[in-house]
């Protein structure tokens, strides 16, 4: 009986299982476009599926692609976008009883599915005149109209700038950004200022007399908060001396992650040098939400011998009456193939606990000398085995 021994070698082993943030906002930095804007004003259906919810408006789309001097002028001023070619801009009004407000729209890719936490939120920086703190993002499921140039009523943005916040940049874009349960069917989004009564105090520029404030708009997002989990992988079982080097993965998209590990380690990675369950816990700053991902990770003796005996004697009496492999280590996708004398195939199994009997369509075959071939995949390894020999069948 021959002895063929699986030898297993030290690894350090790395899960990369790198997750995406699936964006639900079509052209979310306003790249995309129907037709260059020539001038910025008015142009905001441009940037298609961008809208306004007024037939007459003068929402603003920005774009590197145009020949017009001062849009280009503008931008470079501002040092517009915030990301790519593209950006938007929204005007309001806030010292003539209230009147002009713009704002901009769009159709999510798809609706959004009741009781799930959605991560929301746009970059913003402000041109000048009056700063406020009142800007938002409303969530809906069909198109909100503007009747008149004024406030669109009754609505409470479920993302907006906390009270207070007032928005002074005009140097650094700032992030808007928040979290909300959907009530399901919400399929549009709309972003402005949707409070009557607001703080305007103190930030006007010179040379500027009326309460005008406008802020330039750029990389829209709404997402699944659950994309932002680590990704520690699938449970695994190791080889005795292996080490494995835990991720935790959070897309790129998560901003100031904090994270904690099962032993209180605060790194992004954590080694793994024994059996256990293994847990990483990030806070994302950005959104003020947890989450958490588990694996438990095994070992084993990975130098287990698999035994093909050379013989075997299929009379009857209970001993050595199946030709079969023996081993304790545990194998997948296995495979083992007879042959006789002419190369004809005469057994195949694919269950490591089935072996042959000696028969071929229910009849024992000559005595004599026949071929294996076993193949096999180490679960623990993933290593593909294949063995090639021969086997005689006697009887006593």
């Amino acid at each position: 009986m021959r002895r063929i021994l699986f030898i297993s070698t030290f690894i350090l082993v790395f899960i990369n299982c790198f997750s995406q943030v699936k964006n639900l906002v079509p052209n979310p930095s306003f790249e995309n476009y129907s037709i260059c804007p020539y001038y910025y004003a008015d142009y905001i259906y441009y940037a298609t599926p961008w809208t306004q919810p007024k037939a007459i408006s003068t929402t603003d789309f920005y774009h590197r692609c145009s020949s017009f001097p001062t849009l280009l002028q503008i931008m470079s001023d501002f040092n517009l976008p915030h990301t790519g070619y593209g950006c938007a801009g929204l005007g309001f009004n806030l010292s003539h009883n209230d009147v002009w407000r713009e704002y901009i729209e769009v159709k999510l890719s798809e609706k959004l599915e009741t009781g799930r936490k959605y991560c929301s939120g746009f970059y913003l920086k402000r041109r000048g005149y009056y700063a406020i703190d009142a800007v938002g993002i409303y969530f809906s499921d069909s198109f909100v109209v503007q009747l008149t140039d004024s406030i669109i009523p009754n609505i409470i943005p479920q993302v907006s700038n906390p009270a207070g916040n007032i928005l002074y940049d005009k140097i650094n874009w700032s992030k808007i950004k928040g979290t909300f349960i959907a009530d399901g069917n919400e399929e549009y989004m709309t972003i402005g200022n949707f409070v009557k009564s607001q703080f305007v105090n103190g930030a006007l520029d010179s040379g500027y007399t009326f309460g005008n404030s406008y802020y330039y708009i750029d990389d829209v997002s709404v997402c699944d908060c659950d994309d932002f989990k680590p990704k520690l992988g699938r449970d695994t079982t190791l080889c005795t001396g292996q080490q494995l080097l835990l991720k935790a993965n959070v897309p790129k998209e998560a901003d100031s992650v904090n994270y904690t590990w099962q032993d209180g380690s605060k790194d992004s990675v954590f080694l793994v040098t024994q059996p256990g369950t293994y847990w990483v816990s990030v806070y994302i700053e950005d959104y003020k939400i947890t989450l958490t991902d588990t694996i438990n990770v095994n070992y084993e003796d990975c130098n287990k011998p698999i035994w093909i005996p050379n013989s075997f004697t299929p009379n009857g009496d209970g001993l050595n009456d199946i030709f079969l492999p023996v081993t304790e280590a545990e194998l997948e996708n296995y495979t083992m193939l007879i042959y006789n004398r002419w190369g004809q195939q005469i057994f195949e199994s694919h269950n490591i606990n089935k072996g042959w009997d000696g028969k071929y369509k229910g009849k024992l075959v000559e005595l004599g000398v026949y071929t294996y071939r076993i193949e096999a995949t180490i679960k623990a390894t993933k290593e593909r085995k294949i063995f090639n020999g021969k086997v005689t069948m006697v009887c006593n």
